[in-house]
């Protein structure tokens, strides 16, 4: 019969081998498989709200060579009619006009005022309310404040 105490041919070193060999091979499979997980980082984490800011940001400036930025024509437009209705839509054509212009389909937007209008919606074309995930920018001019919801 097969003694494995008195074997002089060195199956047991070979085995030994072998699982040596087996066990290193599963720890670097291991390895290779938590090294290929994806962690989001945080500037990917952060793209939407620095998309926000960013919007927020050319609004008030002047980017496109007019003397005023589009804050600014808001709140004078908003300011010399008292807040009226027809102010209102004429601001709203001109949000939705940047609005087509610099953000794509997929994303979502409400801006409003909450100073002199108590937040009412000036241009938006989804409900953020009902987003899981709202990002925020905030511009004053003057006596008006605006926010930006991008969700």
């Amino acid at each position: 019969m097969f003694n494995l105490i008195k074997d002089n041919k060195g199956f047991i070193s070979l085995i030994d081998a072998l699982l040596s060999i087996f066990i290193l091979l599963l720890v670097l499979i291991a390895f290779n498989m938590v090294v290929d997980i994806d962690l989001p980082s945080l500037s990917e984490e952060n793209n939407a709200f620095k998309t926000s800011q960013d919007i927020m940001e050319i609004m008030s400036s002047k980017v496109d060579g007019r003397d005023h930025s589009l804050i600014e024509r808001i709140s004078f437009i908003l300011s010399n009619n008292n807040d009226s209705i027809s102010s209102k839509r004429e601001a709203k054509a001109l949000l939705d006009d940047f609005f087509s212009s610099y953000l794509d389909d997929g994303h979502h937007y409400a801006f409003m005022e909450t100073n002199h209008l108590n937040g009412e919606v000036l241009s938006s074309n989804g409900d953020y309310e009902s987003s899981d995930r709202v990002n925020v920018a905030i511009r004053n001019y003057g006596n008006y404040s605006y926010k930006l919801y991008l969700f």
